[in-house]
């Protein structure tokens, strides 16, 4: 990668090319009204040069781009690089994990794209390598995907791991139907659905998207995909589940306050 400086870029010489996030366009509205109150754009956007001559493609500031779009600007600030096309993908990854504004199943993407990047521009931390850079004392120079992904967008390195383990145990067909929904949020509830077979994601799909939704919750719509029937509780069952979770609620001085005071109750009662 090569910076090439800060430049005044005319706007239509910027292709916004193939984007792992799309624009909102309500966002870039409202960043337009902000950069028309302030009168500047506070963060210069990120291109790449193209083999045309004068030409670039966008790697981070999508919402700024067309948010000058809008305003009619003919020239935005801009930093260059010269990259390859894995380099400004990660790049582009980068700016959106920094942000923090993604939700749950986008970050999974984003992040499962940034290891397959990361492993194609290091190959030397692929399995099996490091663990012979380690038998020559050189394997501390090499930072794992998590750690150095940890280290650059400010996640921690098991989020890292638990958001890559959605990406993968989702099925495209799937994770595709949950774009957009309210489970795209729930990122317990992405982890829940990986543990289920591609046909049952779909099936549970169903259920959970249905108008009205059929079930609440991924555990009771694999529930009721794979015909699990739970037999009513008994009235005794019932009431120690209850005694169980107030114990475990209560702190330290009220369950001793409890054990002395029913102990003693039994002994005055005996």
């Amino acid at each position: 990668m090569k910076a090439l400086g800060l430049h005044q870029i005319p706007v239509v010489r910027i292709d916004f090319g193939t984007r792992l996030r799309q624009v909102s366009e309500d966002h870039a509205a409202l960043l337009a009204a902000n950069i028309a109150e302030v009168g500047r754009l506070r963060s210069p956007i990120e291109v790449r040069k193209t083999r045309k001559a004068d030409q670039y493609t966008l790697i981070a500031g999508g919402h700024r781009l067309r948010a000058v779009q809008s305003l009619g600007w003919t020239e935005i600030d801009a930093f260059v690089f010269d990259l390859t096309d894995d380099e400004a993908r990660l790049a582009e990854i980068d700016e959106n994990l920094i942000r923090h504004e993604l939700n749950p199943l986008d970050r999974a993407v984003f992040l499962a794209e940034r290891k397959d990047l990361y492993l194609r521009l290091h190959p030397e931390t692929a399995a099996g390598t490091a663990g012979g850079k380690a038998r020559q004392n050189s394997a501390t120079d090499i930072m794992s995907f998590a750690a150095d992904t940890a280290a650059r967008c400010g996640l921690t390195e098991r989020s890292i791991r638990r958001a890559v383990a959605i990406a993968v145990g989702l099925k495209p067909g799937a994770r595709a139907r949950i774009a957009g929904t309210w489970l795209a949020a729930k990122q317990s509830e992405l982890l829940a659905l990986t543990r289920a077979s591609e046909s049952e994601q779909h099936k549970a799909l169903d259920l959970l998207l249905a108008t009205p939704a059929q079930a609440k919750t991924v555990e009771a719509a694999l529930k009721m995909v794979r015909g699990v029937v739970e037999t009513a509780k008994s009235e005794d069952d019932a009431a120690f589940e209850a005694l169980v979770k107030a114990w475990l609620r209560a702190s330290g001085p009220v369950r001793r306050r409890f054990i002395n005071e029913f102990i003693t109750d039994q002994a005055e009662a005996a």
